[in-house]
């Protein structure tokens, strides 16, 4: 039996289903990016659906080929940032995929067969708009629940220590994952890590960062975190230690991350630092 491919359906399901899934790997990695980006990458996924109109490909090339394209999608909508955590983006982006596709395969497989194409590992789903939004919006919904409740296994029931190396000196101070952590540093994209300031008189002159605003500092190795709170909007000190480590059941892990320097009556349950979920998933 002979199926009808439309292009424009080919390009316009693709490109809905990338965007959302790229927006599920943005909140699932607590990545900053521009929506315009996001929209970009996704354009990219609508292109590469049209493989779809090739003959069919050994298992192996089709591979090959998609992972290809998701490299190019995941640098097009999140760098720069770490190799690391480049590929933990990466693998997120196919973990969700997976994720997604086989929901929506599952259902149209069992209510409309007839309508669904998998050529070359891109699917084709012949339904009408409103059902596809329907669905795609039902999909990721059941995502950001299900990343929610995680988030909150962790921050209830995950402590952690980080050590802390910097100019000759070691320092080690106890730790609470906290979600509501996003910090990023700008240009690097790198996680910031919330410290008591206070508690780095030996490393420098904490108060001159910690209460300073002036770009100067920048020249010093600080660069200036833009956050918001509910209090309001504003920058926070930061530097990259010469080593960092994180440590929890007794597992010493190196990341890479800055630390943002704040008053300690910011920080909550007594802890000397704040860790953003992203660097213990």
């Amino acid at each position: 039996m002979k199926q009808t491919i439309y292009i424009d359906v080919l390009f316009c399901v693709n490109f809905i289903i990338d965007y959302i899934i790229l927006l599920s790997v943005k909140k699932f990695r607590n990545l900053r990016t521009k929506n315009s980006r996001l929209l970009s990458a996704a354009f990219i996924g609508g292109i590469g659906s049209f493989t779809i109109l090739l003959p069919p490909m050994p298992v192996l090339l089709s591979w090959t080929v998609s992972i290809i394209e998701a490299v190019i999608i995941t640098a097009t909508a999140f760098l720069p940032m770490r190799f690391k955590e480049y590929l933990k983006t990466f693998s997120a982006l196919f973990l969700i995929s997976f994720s997604y596709c086989g929901v929506m395969t599952a259902v149209l497989s069992l209510f409309s067969p007839k309508n669904l194409i998998i050529r070359n590992s891109i699917v084709y789903i012949n339904i009408s708009p409103v059902l596809l939004i329907f669905l795609t919006l039902l999909c990721y919904i059941l995502m950001r629940i299900i990343l929610k409740l995680s988030c909150k296994k962790f921050s209830h029931n995950l402590n952690c220590d980080i050590e802390i190396s910097h100019n000759g000196k070691i320092l080690f101070l106890n730790g609470s994952v906290d979600t509501g952590n996003t910090l990023h540093e700008p240009f690097s994209g790198e996680c910031v890590i919330v410290a008591n300031a206070d508690l780095f008189k030996d490393f420098f002159d904490a108060q001159k960062y910690t209460y300073s605003n002036n770009t100067d500092i920048i020249k010093d190795g600080f660069r200036l975190v833009p956050f918001k709170s509910v209090g309001g909007n504003g920058l926070i000190p930061a530097f990259r230690p010469s080593r960092l480590y994180l440590i929890e059941n007794n597992k010493k892990t190196e990341i890479h991350a800055y630390i943002g320097l704040c008053e300690n009556k910011y920080l909550s349950d007594n802890s000397d630092v704040l860790v953003p979920l992203e660097l213990v998933l």
